[in-house]
């Protein structure tokens, strides 16, 4: 299974985009892929800043773009994988400044802090997802917490091809950190939806327990192949009728620090970038989160 090959990692000088930088020189690593550090001078700022200042005063970009060089210089010092790397000063939109170094690296991997300086408990930063949305690569969100290695990482599958490849990058991260594997299917069963019409065949535990046997052997065999560990890794179904928070709330309560899932699921819509439980998921959980683009 290949490791990603490029990673661009943005940094704000946050302490979430130090715990992110940290993961992206993990991350490279494991592959003997390369590193991109990135960091976006806000645009409005910039603007907003010349238009202070008096007329004759001359390369204020060129000025901000060395204070910003010589920030990464202090920030960098001592961080593993990454002190006495080069850092990219850009100016533009954050959001599409660090989608736009992932597009021109041809990234593998966007790698990101999920809030700046504003801290959270809850959910990411309205930068973090717009590269969620927009890169044309996987973006992992790491949350300021997560210091080293991911130790217990859940899957979210739906048996689309996404999912599948969510999976396949779950499989990967879980087998580089010797971490627990968590593959998680929440379902609506339809004994729920039909108990209105009275008794039917679905209503009779036997034919309830035949359908879960079924969801779980879809589920083992998507790991078919992956080399998973039998030890540390579950299947797992949550019947979650009408509830939609189910896979965030199934993170917190079994203690995940990675929550891996596609950013596009069972559709036909070509058009969608994020479907509405990644966006959902991006809004609630409290785990770092590896979004992963459909192939192809």
């Amino acid at each position: 299974m290949p490791g990603y090959q490029t990673v661009v990692a943005g940094t704000d000088f946050s302490p979430s985009s130090r715990a992110s930088l940290g993961q992206a020189a993990r991350i490279a690593g494991w592959a003997g892929g390369s590193l991109h550090i990135v960091h976006v001078l806000d645009t409005i700022v910039v603007v907003e800043l010349e238009g202070a200042l008096s007329t004759f005063q001359k390369g204020l970009r060129d000025s901000l773009v060395k204070d910003a060089q010589q920030h990464w210089h202090t920030f960098s010092k001592g961080l593993e994988g990454v002190d006495g790397r080069a850092c990219e000063v850009i100016i533009d939109n954050r959001s599409r400044g660090l989608v736009n170094a992932a597009r021109r690296a041809n990234a593998d991997l966007l790698v990101i802090g999920a809030f700046g300086s504003r801290p959270a408990d809850v959910g990411m930063g309205s930068v973090a997802t717009a590269c969620v949305r927009h890169a044309p690569c996987d973006v992992l969100v790491v949350r300021d917490t997560q210091r080293g290695p991911f130790r217990k990482v859940v899957c979210a599958v739906d048996f689309s091809p996404t999912s599948q490849a969510a999976l396949e990058q779950a499989a990967l991260v879980a087998g580089q950190e010797h971490a627990e594997l968590h593959v998680v299917h929440a379902f609506e069963a339809p004994w729920h939806e039909i108990a209105m019409y009275g008794p039917t065949v679905l209503a009779q535990p036997e034919a309830q327990r035949q359908y879960r046997d079924g969801l779980t052997s879809r589920l083992e065999s998507l790991g078919a192949g992956l080399n998973l560990d039998p030890a540390k890794s579950r299947f797992v179904l949550l019947d979650a009728p009408g509830h939609r928070d189910t896979l965030a709330e199934y993170g917190r309560d079994v203690g995940a620090d990675l929550l891996v899932l596609g950013t596009r699921g069972r559709t036909n819509l070509r058009d969608v970038l994020l479907g509405s439980t990644a966006e959902r998921l991006l809004k609630k959980t409290r785990s770092s989160v590896l979004a992963v683009r459909p192939r192809g």
